[in-house]
C-alpha cells in the first residue's frame, strides 16, 4: 500500500493510476486468485475493469449509490444495477474507488454473497484511515484524492478542469 503525505487534495494522474493499478493487481494476485472482478459504479468500475484486465479475469459492473449524478437523492445506498448469478461458484474481488464508512461496499458484498460465490474479498483504490478497511487497498490517505476521471470534463468540445478540483491551496499531485 502506498503511504502519502496529507495535503487537503491530491491529484492522481492517469500515469500514476496505471502504475498503482498494476502494482495493486500484483499484490492481490499473490494472495487471492479472483475469477471475477465486480466494480461498483462509477469509480469502482474504472478501477475494477482495469484490475480485471491486468489479471485477465471477467468483469461485471454494479451500481449502488445515494446519488444520481452528483445529487444525493436518498439517505441509504440503493441498487441501480444489481448483482446477479454471475458470481455463483466463483472467487470474487469486489472493487470500489474509495472507502470511508464501508457502507456501500458491505451492502454490495452481502448482495453478491446471496449468489453463493466461493469467496468475496473487498478492495478499494483509496481509503481513509480510521474508516472501513477493505481486504485490499492501493492508497491510504486522509487527503481528498482527485481521481483522473474526475479532474477534467468535456464542455462545448473542450476539456476543462473541474472547478471543484485544485482550488484548495493544499492541493498537490500524488
Amino acid at each position: 500500500m502506498e503511504e502519502s503525505t496529507q495535503p487537503s487534495h491530491q491529484h492522481l494522474t492517469w500515469e500514476e493510476f496505471g502504475r498503482i493499478t498494476k502494482d495493486f493487481a500484483r499484490e492481490v494476485a499473490r494472495v487471492f486468485k479472483p475469477e471475477l472482478v465486480v466494480g461498483i459504479a462509477k469509480g469502482g468500475v474504472i478501477f475494477g475493469a482495469t484490475v480485471a484486465s491486468v489479471l485477465r479475469v471477467d468483469f461485471f459492473p454494479i451500481k449502488l449509490s445515494r446519488r444520481i449524478l452528483a445529487e444525493v437523492v436518498q439517505q441509504e445506498p440503493m441498487f441501480h444495477i444489481k448483482p446477479y448469478a454471475y458470481a455463483k461458484d466463483k472467487t470474487v474481488l469486489l472493487v470500489d474507488d474509495v472507502s470511508e464508512s464501508g457502507e456501500t461496499i458491505m451492502i454490495a458484498k452481502r448482495a453478491i454473497e446471496k449468489f453463493d460465490p466461493v469467496d468475496v474479498k473487498t478492495a478499494t483504490l483509496a481509503r481513509r484511515s480510521g474508516g472501513y478497511k477493505p481486504d485490499f487497498c492501493a492508497i491510504e490517505s486522509d487527503s481528498f484524492i482527485v481521481f483522473p476521471w474526475e479532474y477534467e470534463y468535456l464542455e462545448d468540445d473542450e476539456f476543462v478542469v473541474n472547478p471543484d478540483m485544485g482550488s484548495d491551496p493544499g492541493y498537490q499531485k500524488l
